[in-house]
């Protein structure tokens, strides 16, 4: 499969390169005071992909913790991937906080002693896209289901991210609630790219696939791809989560929960609920940390 290289000067077309160059920070050993002060942040691709953690990020810098005397500024480090290699990167004692959206996962990382204070901050939607002229006919699918058996009826091209993100793992439960096995079947891809990578492949390939509806809103301009089904029925929800600092000693837990109390902080939910509206006319993601904080663990 060939390489996508993105065009453009936008923050976020730079974006799809953060993994490399996040990755590449962490073999620079921080030292002194900037370290007190750096929280790693493990987020996945979709976040990345958007713009929205960018927005975040400069939020969260531009601000002092007003609750520390003298007030603390905080350098983010953004690492970026699949939620399945972000969770494995904290289990090494590798970030400070993830922000991830594979709920089985997040979940056993925190029965495991892993990660603390799991907070939900947002969700959004995954949308099967395809080529316009639908080849499979998923256009008359209710629901991701439908719309999978009928890709697999026709055998249409469909590409997988193929890497335990959060999109792939939801992904695979709708085969396997199918008792359908795609991989056995040559119309069946993985891409192993982040979720706009992935998406700008299917779009070359002339595949199907299942995105969640931010990244599709972000780069729908720049794609042959329809959206056919959206899956309103299960929220794609993005959740908060801390390392356990007691089973990591780099770790920096007063960083870490800084930029998560920001993103469940009014003015953290605030730029999530209003980011993409000026540009896109919609808002790509639906804060959810007010609505839900009385049932979750302060």
């Amino acid at each position: 499969m060939r390489n996508i290289r993105s065009h453009g000067g936008s923050r976020r077309t730079a974006a799809f390169l953060v993994p490399m160059l996040a990755v590449l920070t962490l073999v620079l050993p921080a030292c002194g005071a900037d370290a007190e002060n750096t929280v790693v942040v493990g987020a996945t691709t979709s976040v990345s992909d958007s713009g929205l953690l960018d927005e975040l990020i400069s939020a969260f810098e531009d601000q002092s913790d007003a609750t520390v005397t003298p007030a603390v500024s905080y350098k983010v480090t953004p690492v970026i991937g699949g939620s399945g290699q972000i969770i494995e990167q904290a289990r090494r004692g590798e970030l400070d906080v993830i922000m991830t959206h594979s709920p089985a996962d997040e979940a056993k990382f925190v029965a495991d002693g892993e990660g603390l204070e799991p907070h939900k901050v947002m969700e959004n939607y995954f949308i099967v896209a395809g080529p316009p002229d639908d080849p499979a006919g998923v256009a008359g699918a209710s629901t991701p289901g439908e719309a999978f058996r009928a890709i697999a009826r026709a055998e249409a091209p469909f590409l997988s991210r193929g890497d335990n993100s959060g999109t792939h793992r939801r992904e695979l439960s709708i085969w396997k609630s199918l008792g359908i096995e795609p991989s056995k079947h040559g119309w069946y891809q993985e891409s192993a790219v982040s979720q706009g990578q992935n998406l700008l492949v299917a779009s070359d390939k002339g595949a199907y696939t299942l995105v969640d509806s931010s990244t599709f809103i972000t780069l729908r301009d720049r794609v042959d791809l329809s959206a056919f089904v959206t899956d309103t029925e299960t929220p794609n929800v993005y959740t908060v989560t801390l390392v356990n600092p007691a089973n990591h000693s780099r770790v920096n837990a007063e960083a870490a929960r800084a930029f998560a109390t920001f993103l469940t902080s009014p003015r953290g939910q605030r730029i999530i609920g209003e980011f993409g509206r000026e540009e896109f006319g919609q808002a790509l993601f639906v804060p959810v940390a007010w609505s839900s904080s009385a049932a979750e663990t302060p």
